[in-house]
């Protein structure tokens, strides 16, 4: 081999360095149950995002089967077979764990493997949690999973270098303007009108009922402080107002 020849290969190695450098992956991962089909299609609505695109033609669909690095989760060592050059801005997701252990489906895809593997390739990787109300989480997995499985994410949570979360509840509330707040390493189409249909009825809604008091209610209207917990039963409750000028007393200055 020449030294014109070993100088071609340099620079040909130099160049597809170079060109990776410039490319972005989102990892977005999170309990099973937290939002990760929500995000997903909100992330992937952007043009210049290599995402998650069949799911904006569905309600929903399996991870396993359409989420476009699912093989890849499976065996991270195979990214280098990806086609990186789809694209500038990629984004991924999966849940920890994925399936069901009565359906001998359940297993757990490792996130820092994946990430490593995809850095490995020179290809600036970003890790985004997602997070949902625990009440929510722990009702939602005993329903679909058969148990509690927020423990096994719980566990790499650690592993993970210097993560961004994200919350279900504030992008219900905020929409848009959170959308617009977020700086992930990709572009976030926050404007498209895809948004609000996306986000028109609140998963949540469902495990939440609507209750006609609470004993924290009196504080609340006239001001008096509360020393214990009104909602434990073990704890003495205030009800009456300590002055006349309280707001809410029924005595009146």
């Amino acid at each position: 081999m020449t030294v014109y020849t070993v100088q071609i290969i340099y620079d040909i190695i130099s160049v597809k360095v170079l060109i990776m450098k410039n490319k972005t992956l989102v990892v977005l991962t999170g309990p099973q149950g937290s939002g990760n089909h929500l995000w997903s299609k909100i992330l992937s609505l952007h043009q210049d995002v290599f995402g998650w695109k069949t799911l904006l033609n569905n309600y929903w669909e399996a991870h396993r089967f359409s989420e476009p690095f699912a093989e890849y989760w499976k065996d991270p060592s195979t990214l280098h077979k990806f086609d990186w050059s789809q694209g500038q801005y990629f984004f991924t997701s999966i849940s920890i764990p994925l399936g069901i252990k009565s359906q001998g489906t359940k297993w757990c895809p490792n996130v820092e493997q994946f990430c490593s593997n995809a850095q490995s390739l020179g290809v600036n990787t970003k890790v985004i949690v997602i997070g949902r109300d625990q009440t929510i989480l722990n009702n939602q997995q005993n329903r679909i999973r058969e148990e509690s499985t927020t423990r096994h994410f719980l566990d790499q949570l650690p592993k993970l270098k210097n993560p961004t979360f994200l919350s279900y509840e504030l992008l219900y509330l905020y929409k848009s303007e959170y959308l617009k707040s977020l700086d992930i390493g990709i572009p976030i189409a926050w404007y498209d009108d895809r948004v609000n249909d996306i986000l028109e009825q609140d998963a949540n809604s469902k495990y939440i009922g609507y209750i006609k008091e609470s004993p924290l209610d009196d504080g609340n209207k006239t001001g008096v402080p509360f020393p214990w917990n009104p909602n434990t039963p073990s704890t003495p409750i205030l009800k009456d107002t300590d002055h006349a000028y309280d707001e809410g007393s029924k005595r009146c200055c």
